[in-house]
């Protein structure tokens, strides 16, 4: 083996083995189940936009609240705190995983029904300044088309890294109040760079919190212990057979 390739497996190493400390086995199924409906619902949406006929929620204080391109910094950094939530969270236990990514798959399923029943949309502002801001602002409305608006996922995701942060045991007492303050600067962003409006934040909200009630009312939780069951042996077999 050259030195070349011998880095190379050592890297690979590293990471494998880095991997599999940031993320429990019982915790892939979970991820995997939730990003696979994420995406299948978000392509089966895009194919059904031609069709639908979209609505504009905003009210009056929508028209009052500023548009703020330096948000646009916080609305991108919403996806650090979904990885640091989502792992976290993942991180807690078995049960703890179970029980919030299974609210989250319900709250995201009921988000991408109200896209399909009740698609929204917003009349954007033109961004003309010069500003980093500004020049990323555009960016985000050039590859963010403002449909699937109600409820805000932004919110809903955020919501859901701030209900679990105050639930976990693992990550200290700082970590629940900075993902608070976080979520509120999330829920804010998404009105000051008018990607959403004010009722999209109560809608994310909602969903979220009716998922978390579907899942205790009827223990969908038990559904990640059968489909972890499935993953884990049908890796189990492709380990052995390769």
């Amino acid at each position: 083996m050259s030195r070349h390739q011998k880095v190379k497996y050592y890297v690979k190493k590293q990471i494998i083995r880095f991997l599999k400390w940031l993320l429990p086995a019982y915790a892939i199924a979970p991820l995997v189940v939730n990003l696979f409906v994420n995406f299948l619902g978000y392509n089966a949406i895009g194919a059904a936009r031609g069709m639908l006929s979209f609505y504009d929620f905003s009210i009056g204080l929508d028209k009052e609240i500023p548009m703020m391109p330096v948000f646009m910094y916080v609305y991108i950094g919403a996806f650090v705190q979904w990885v640091v939530g989502f792992v976290t969270c993942v991180r807690e236990d078995k049960e703890f995983c179970y029980r919030f990514m299974s609210a989250e798959l319900c709250a995201k399923i009921l988000a991408l029904i109200c896209f399909l029943l009740i698609p929204s949309t917003i009349a954007r502002p033109e961004i003309s300044g010069g500003s980093a801001a500004d020049v990323l602002t555009r960016f985000v409305y050039s590859i963010d088309a403002p449909v699937n608006l109600f409820p805000s996922i932004h919110v809903l995701e955020s919501w859901f890294c701030l209900r679990a942060a105050f639930k976990q045991k693992k990550t200290g007492k700082i970590y629940p109040w900075v993902t608070g303050i976080m979520t509120v600067l999330v829920a804010a962003s998404v009105v000051l760079v008018k990607q959403h409006v004010c009722v999209d934040i109560i809608g994310g909200i909602a969903v979220f919190e009716i998922g978390m009630l579907m899942t205790r009312k009827f223990s969908f939780a038990g559904l990640y212990r059968k489909v972890t069951d499935i993953f884990m042996n049908i890796a189990g077999r492709a380990a052995k057979e390769s």
